[in-house]
């Protein structure tokens, strides 16, 4: 019985591949099959390493605020020792940390308000069951897209999606400004 060319070319194959196989196996036993009811050799367990427990209870260094170094380990040595670093807490309201009584009018506005952030609405789309997407740019050339009631670029919520213009309630404050459509 004579083989036609296709089916040589296809034993030529399945040999080669039998071969690669062999070969494989033999270089790295661990990845062979278990045959015959052998079983594979245990993998070389690494020793643990043992951990001081006792570290735990022992007093720890005075670390002076400030003055650590997260990328060090220990403390910080002793050149590093320069003028005391003043340490004030902040405070996330202005108006609370005020006394009553105090005058408010000398509290300084620039500290409620935020970096003015230019938005440009280029747009909105509309699917077939009605929902509006505001699409905004923003002056570092970010598109930014959301939905009535949705906040974007952290700072504002779409209020109202109209035809040619778009409103932005500013989430820490409450203001709100409308944004018309930019052309070009």
């Amino acid at each position: 019985m004579q083989l036609k060319r296709r089916e040589k070319v296809l034993l030529a194959v399945l040999a080669a591949a039998a071969a690669a196989a062999v070969l494989l196996w033999t270089r790295h036993p661990e990845s062979a099959p278990v045959a015959l009811g052998r079983s594979r050799p245990a993998p070389s367990l690494e020793p643990i390493p043992r951990i001081d427990l006792a570290r735990l209870f022992e007093p720890r260094p005075d670390v002076e605020v400030g003055r650590r170094d997260l990328f060090a380990l220990g403390t910080a040595t002793d050149a590093e020792d320069t003028a005391p670093v003043a340490v004030t807490p902040a405070t996330p309201n202005p108006v609370a940390a005020v006394p009553s009584g105090a005058d408010v009018s000398v509290i300084d506005p620039a500290l409620s308000r935020l970096a003015p952030l230019n938005l440009k609405f280029i747009g909105s789309v509309e699917n077939a069951r009605g929902v509006r997407v505001a699409v905004l740019l923003t002056d570092r050339n970010e598109v930014l897209t959301g939905q009535a009631g949705q906040v974007v670029a952290n700072r504002y919520r779409i209020a109202r999606i109209g035809i040619e213009s778009v409103d932005l309630e500013e989430v820490g404050s409450g203001q709100t400004r409308r944004v018309p459509l930019k052309g070009n």
